[in-house]
């Protein structure tokens, strides 16, 4: 996995090789132009030697005295020394040739230079050679004045480029630091107020745009918990009505009611069950779109009995189905939202009985935690009926909201689901 620099530091990291590369490139400039100083020094010295040499030859001279320099009228009058570190002569006037020897010693060499000059009497070749022991300390000093000059400059750009970058990249870095503190803190009570000011327009049109997009967000959730309410609330009636009326045909005498194994009986039964799935769901769906799930009534839940009585609530979705069903429970009264415990651990038992067809399904609890395993002894692929997909859709937001711990995990076969629920006493207390 390729770890990610954060966006300040690759700008900075990008100025920095640039402000580098710069410096190094000055410095490198610098250093080229001070050698041809140098070397212009010494064309000109050369030239005026030359000049010398000229005047006392058409003064009479024999044997003029240019001082430390080798004027001769061929290459192959210069020095030996000279001729075996320039083994060739200069090309052209006016270009100076020179060469570095190392010494015996190693480091302790010459540094000769030449130069071919046109004259009236033909060609004329100038050497000079120096060393460091001819060099005075005049001229060295000034050399390493020179050289310490363009170093400290050199460091000097480095460091203060560096210290402008930091500035810079602090300038800039702060109010984006800032808008991110700004947008993770953003949230209903204070979304509608007015936008800081992060000192750069984009960044300013940048928070705009967030908080944009989090208010329209907010408006589709109320919109949402909106219909949910209104949903919830219209559908309660007719679902009580139609389990009302069930109750009435079942509370008939028997000589009006409908024979157990009749049609009727069987489509009765059917809208039952559907009218108590609508209910829950109803119920859930309801308990979600509050704003305030603590103001849930809670009171004290024999776990073990609830579990018991939504067994035997949806045992019918085993009719006909070659299912071992395992159920054990241990005593236990828990402070619990008894509509929300009976939705969700509903939600999970139908579940199970509903998509297993052949196979087992295992139901424990044990104090405050319930194991509901299901396995399908075949691969045969269950179908979906009302609640299922949304139920545990709903399981997940009604735990997470709860603060109940909820795992559904795959298993061969089936899955395995762990929930545990949390006392609302001892939460409180």
């Amino acid at each position: 996995m390729i770890r990610q620099i954060r966006l300040k530091w690759q700008l900075a990291a990008i100025f920095l090789g640039l402000g580098a590369l710069l410096v190094g490139g000055y410095s490198l400039l610098a250093a080229h132009y001070f050698m041809l100083g140098m070397d212009s020094t010494m064309v000109g010295a050369l030239e005026r030697a030359v000049e010398r040499y000229e005047d006392q030859r058409a003064g009479g001279t024999v044997q003029p005295d240019v001082g430390p320099f080798t004027v001769t009228s061929s290459w192959q009058e210069q020095p030996e020394a000279v001729r075996r570190a320039l083994p060739q002569p200069p090309h052209g006037p006016a270009t100076l040739a020179k060469q570095h020897t190392e010494g015996q010693d190693g480091h302790r060499g010459r540094l000769y230079f030449a130069m071919r000059f046109q004259s009236d009497g033909g060609d004329l070749f100038i050497s000079h050679a120096i060393s460091r022991k001819q060099v005075s300390d005049l001229v060295e000093d000034t050399i390493h004045n020179n050289l310490n000059a363009l170093l400290i400059i050199s460091i000097g750009s480095a460091l203060a480029l560096a210290a402008v970058i930091w500035l810079v990249m602090r300038r800039v870095a702060k109010p984006v630091a800032r808008l991110g503190e700004w947008a993770h803190g953003l949230e209903t009570g204070n979304l509608r107020d007015p936008l800081p000011d992060f000192r750069y327009p984009e960044l300013n049109e940048l928070a705009g745009l967030v908080r944009s997009s989090l208010s329209s967000l907010e408006d589709s959730l109320e919109r949402e918990h909106r219909f949910l309410r209104h949903t919830s609330h219209e559908l309660r009636t007719p679902i009580s009505v139609i389990r009302n009326n069930v109750e009435l045909i079942r509370s008939l005498p028997p000589e009006q009611a409908a024979a157990a194994d009749s049609i009727l009986a069987s489509i009765i039964d059917r809208v039952d069950r559907a009218s108590l799935t609508m209910k829950h769901l109803t119920e859930t769906l309801l308990w979600l779109s509050r704003e305030e799930p603590d103001n849930l009534p809670t009171r004290s839940v024999a776990l073990d009995h609830l579990i018991q009585e939504l067994v035997s609530e949806h045992r019918y979705l085993l009719r006909d189905k070659d299912v071992t069903l395992d159920v054990q429970t241990d005593p236990a009264t828990v402070a619990l939202p008894d509509v929300a415990a009976r939705v969700v651990i509903g939600n999970l038992i139908r579940n199970a009985f509903q998509h297993t067809w052949a196979g087992e399904v295992s139901i424990r609890q044990h104090g405050h935690t319930v194991h509901i395993d299901n396995h399908q002894a075949s691969d045969e692929e269950a179908n979906d009926d009302l609640g299922f997909g949304l139920g545990l859709q709903l399981t997940a937001q009604l735990t997470e909201r709860l603060g109940w711990t909820y795992r559904n995990d795959p298993a061969p076969g089936g899955h395995r689901v762990v929930l545990e629920v949390t006392d609302a006493g001892s939460a409180r207390a």
